[in-house]
């Protein structure tokens, strides 16, 4: 899809221009299965072009710092605080409904691959936002959203006492967090 529209926008001859976005987030990080809920906080930046004004399609990575709490184990244990990072490499898509005007609501949407920290996997990474711009200048401006971030995976476990049990599982990873950047 991204390939069909970078084709188009090239064809019909439209003038592509570099964009670069930088963000910070914070949020709460919600784990799956037995793991508690958290916080997350992190950075991110992605560079392309603008195929079309307001439609950018570019590539980017995502570092996140993750809390969570860990059940103890045994009948007497404590639950205890952890902490890891989440990474992720994706590429994203973005449109802008109001380009020209000084204040310009958009969408957002990240798909990649990455690890994630708490299993300690390679993951599906995928992230969704909305929300607004706030054009400074014609090449500058502020930006808010709010983003909702999934990092799945699978991994298996194979005895190396029993060769006809193999054990799989899969996890799913979340965030929900307040997005505040810059794009150039």
């Amino acid at each position: 899809m991204i390939a069909a529209m970078f084709f188009m926008a090239t064809s019909a001859s439209a003038e592509l221009r570099y964009k670069g976005y930088v963000e910070t987030n914070g949020g709460v990080f919600i784990p799956a299965d037995y793991y508690g809920t958290g916080v997350m906080a992190g950075i991110s930046t992605s560079h392309g072009v603008e195929l079309i004004q307001g439609l950018f399609v570019g590539a980017g990575i995502d570092a996140n710092y993750v809390t969570y709490t860990e059940p103890g184990q045994g009948r007497h244990s404590v639950d205890e605080s952890d902490y890891s990072g989440n990474f992720a490499v994706f590429a994203e898509g973005r449109y802008n409904f109001l380009r020209k005007k000084r204040i310009s609501p958009f969408v957002g949407l990240r798909l990649g691959g990455g690890y994630e920290g708490v299993e300690e996997d390679g993951c599906f990474y995928g992230s969704l936002a909305a929300g607004c711009t706030f054009n400074i200048t014609k090449r500058f401006g502020l930006d808010v959203s709010l983003g909702y971030s999934i990092w799945s995976g699978s991994d298996s476990y194979k005895d190396e006492y029993d060769s006809y049990h193999e054990t799989t599982w899969s996890r799913s990873f979340s965030g929900l967090a307040l997005r505040v950047g810059v794009h150039f």
